[in-house]
């Protein structure tokens, strides 16, 4: 047999101290999944938003949609009598309210007009496919497609009209839609495709505004 072993037992060396920067980082660390999970703490709601000084929800043109911020010390200054002449795509569009492409020829009209631009110099137009086609329908066309319900865009679509605004909608679209001339608004044009009206419109001197 093997004699015991009498040897004194080696004492277990202590955990080493985490560095402090380890224990920086891991502060770091526990941080940043705080904030992913509680999200960032001073997010200006939109009540705050609403009450920048210089900010209007509507108008002075275009009074169903459109908010600007009036700008008094602008250091980019706009020709002297030049005209505003853009086209937008409308390709979007649902049932919840008003199609934002469309409020944004209105802020284009507003903020213009906020800033003295005359509205003889002052023009728009807009080509609608893809879903957009349905802001363009009258309540009743809007209703036998949806539930019933009126079309949320109607007030902004006759104003845009009333403002000179060209709405043109792409025939193929209302072709494959099967949307009929007649369930239009008013005044909303019809055109072979929204391809054609796209290119009369630039013809014509109209800047493509893609936002």
């Amino acid at each position: 047999m093997r004699p015991p072993d009498t040897r004194p037992a080696m004492p277990i060396p202590a955990a080493a101290p985490a560095s402090p920067r380890l224990t920086t980082t891991a502060a770091v660390l526990v941080a940043l999944v705080a904030l992913a999970v509680t999200g960032p703490l001073a997010v200006p709601s939109p009540l705050a938003a609403q009450q920048r000084p210089g900010l209007t929800q509507s108008g002075p043109l275009i009074q169903s949609g459109g908010q600007s911020v009036k700008v008094d010390d602008a250091t980019f200054g706009i020709p002297e009598g030049h005209v505003f002449k853009a086209v937008y795509v409308i390709d979007r569009a649902d049932t919840t309210g008003a199609n934002q492409q469309l409020t944004t020829i209105a802020r284009f009209l507003n903020l213009h007009a906020r800033h003295g631009v005359p509205t003889e110099r002052l023009f728009a137009a807009a080509v609608v496919h893809g879903s957009g086609w349905m802001s363009l329908l009258s309540d009743s066309a809007y209703g036998a497609r949806f539930g019933g319900k009126p079309n949320p865009s109607k007030r902004l679509v006759e104003e845009l009209l009333a403002n000179n605004v060209q709405l043109v909608l792409c025939g193929q679209t209302a072709g494959f839609r099967g949307v009929k001339r007649e369930e239009l608004l008013p005044g909303v044009q019809l055109g072979i495709s929204a391809m054609t009206a796209l290119n009369v419109f630039q013809t014509q001197g109209y800047q493509f505004n893609p936002w």
